[in-house]
């Protein structure tokens, strides 16, 4: 293919017409262009979220992380906490796939292939991403190189954004060292999985009851640990926890103190499971299926694989997974007898 100096320019138009070659070439420029935007944007993300989580803001004199993004980068709230996620979301992934022993610490430019909009899309969803990517390496034989890495993860996460998963926690971030507190950033965590960051009040509100959270009092809790994953803010966790939106008497004797008894001893009854499902998830890692799990849990605690007490363990480890404890609620009304 060759130009053609005499055909008439038409609307669209930007250069002379491209021979094959020229055609090519331009493609391959474009293609390493857009790698080193995402390879970039990856890098700023990963420094936004280091400044986020330093509280910069507060150290630069500003009055909240909007105004600190506003004027010194002139994003808004909405984008800054996108960015936030995003490598929030590649740090998950890439432990995922250091545990997995398929990528090194260092990583290997192994991640800069995805999109913001691909990053968004599988938050929550990191280890059914890296299941993926763990079971098609098993089938080269030996250890994929970068480039087999690599691919291998763009297919495993065009596959999963296909399939429409429901979110999970993912990995938790650090937490604090106060087993409660400890509990409550995971689940903040987890909300955070179903209600992004970048969402506003209404809508994390919406997500929330989309994804589970199907009272009041369970979204005001969502809301309060969600917070507190997100910023460290105690405020909305601590007014929870003192039921500060129930009146202090309130009608049949369920006043603000009978409350905060129930909030506080159901909320050491979830963390109770919690540590045990951490347990178990050492013992029978979350990408085990459930029948490989039991066998481990059993093995481990020296039980039948199909006992009762396997499958309790089973369900506890679940609930570490996926932290729907309505999920374990229900499957041990199932499971135990009235009035056990």
């Amino acid at each position: 293919m060759t130009k053609d100096p005499d055909r008439a320019p038409v609307e669209g138009d930007l250069v002379a017409p491209l021979d094959l070659g020229e055609a090519r070439a331009l493609t391959a420029e474009i293609r390493e262009a857009i790698k080193a935007v995402r390879t970039a944007t990856g890098r700023l993300a990963a420094a936004v979220r280091r400044a986020h989580e330093a509280r910069v803001w507060v150290v630069l004199g500003y009055p909240t992380w909007k105004a600190y993004a506003r004027a010194e980068f002139g994003i808004g709230r909405s984008h800054a906490y996108r960015l936030v996620d995003q490598a929030r979301t590649a740090e998950q992934l890439g432990d995922a796939l250091v545990e997995l022993g398929l990528m090194s610490p260092a990583g290997d430019d192994v991640l800069t292939d995805l999109s913001g909009r691909a990053w968004r899309e599988i938050q929550g969803r990191v280890r059914d991403v890296a299941a993926l990517v763990a079971d098609r390496a098993a089938a080269f034989g030996s250890a994929p190189d970068v480039e087999q890495l690599r691919g291998l993860v763009v297919q495993a996460v065009e596959d999963v954004r296909a399939e429409a998963i429901p979110a999970g926690p993912g990995r938790a971030p650090a937490a604090p060292a106060d087993d409660l507190d400890a509990f409550a950033h995971w689940q903040g965590s987890i909300a955070l999985g179903h209600a992004p960051a970048h969402l506003t009040d209404d809508e994390v509100l919406a997500a929330l009851d989309l994804a589970g959270y199907d009272t009041v009092t369970r979204r005001a809790y969502a809301m309060a640990v969600r917070a507190f994953a997100l910023d460290g803010d105690r405020e909305q966790l601590q007014a929870f926890r003192a039921a500060l939106d129930v009146p202090e008497q309130g009608e049949h004797g369920y006043g603000r103190e009978v409350v905060v008894v129930g909030r506080e001893l159901a909320e050491r009854l979830q963390l109770s499971c919690w540590q045990q499902g951490t347990l178990y998830l050492e013992i029978a890692p979350a990408r085990l299926s459930d029948r490989a799990a039991a066998r481990r849990l059993a093995a481990a605690f020296r039980e039948d694989p199909r006992s009762f007490e396997t499958t309790e363990r089973i369900e506890v480890r679940r609930y570490a997974m996926t932290g729907d404890y309505q999920a374990y609620e229900e499957w041990e009304n199932r499971a135990l007898p009235v009035g056990a």
